[in-house]
């Protein structure tokens, strides 16, 4: 995922519209203040407008995709990393409240930001989340489940994919794996990866290929969702 860092709408555009102490208690973390008066249950409520925002334009920018590569696209854009870095972007560290500041703490203070926003402007906070989180950015390819998808298009025939590692090589601390995929105990590809698990979903995608099975192309979709 390509993150558009430089958007019109920011995190630091809803720190400004939180008046005190709403602005106070949003950027002050649990390890430096009393519960109540930290940003705990304000990040409990940013990660839930979050989490149902991102899944709501999930839905309506991927009509082609079910629900397993949906729940993975939403997971990718809300993740702690991206959230993180976004916040770093902006600065937000600078102005964090807390004996540590890491990336967790910095997604928590993001998340904290949407939730106290959200019950001041909902509808920027909805605005802001659309541009930033954006789901038309995402490759999807590089998220899928390519060793699904193959077991179910075969589960159709009687036939089931069995994997097996064939090589490993490079140094301990970044290795590079082979594996197989065979059905009926012929071999139909190999792919490679970093992690058996990543060898394994390269193996399945050039399998889905060789066998001619290709995913729902996307359609070009404009993703229009009601405030």
């Amino acid at each position: 995922y390509k993150c558009r860092i430089e958007n019109e709408m920011s995190i630091r555009d809803l720190i400004a519209i939180l008046p005190e102490p709403l602005r106070q208690r949003s950027l002050t973390h649990p390890s430096v203040a009393d519960p109540y008066e930290s940003n705990g249950r304000l990040e409990f409520l940013g990660d839930s407008i979050l989490n149902s925002r991102v899944a709501e334009l999930v839905f309506h920018g991927y009509p082609e995709l079910l629900e397993g590569d949906l729940t993975r696209i939403r997971a990718h854009l809300v993740r702690k990393s991206f959230l993180a870095m976004v916040g770093r972007s902006e600065g937000i560290e600078e102005i964090i409240e807390s004996s540590v500041i890491n990336d967790s703490v910095i997604a928590d203070t993001v998340e904290a930001i949407i939730g106290g926003a959200y019950l001041i402007d909902r509808d920027l906070v909805l605005r802001t989340l659309d541009e930033i989180f954006n789901p038309a950015e995402v490759d999807t390819d590089e998220l899928r489940d390519w060793k699904t998808l193959l077991q179910e298009t075969l589960q159709a025939d009687g036939l089931r994919p069995t994997y097996r590692v064939i090589s490993k090589q490079g140094p301990a601390h970044r290795p590079s794996f082979t594996s197989r995929v065979s059905v009926e105990g012929k071999e139909v590809a190999t792919g490679e990866g970093s992690s058996i698990k990543e060898s394994e979903q390269s193996a399945a995608r050039a399998a889905l290929e060789i066998l001619g099975i290709r995913p729902v192309p996307r359609s070009t979709v404009e993703v229009h969702v009601g405030a």
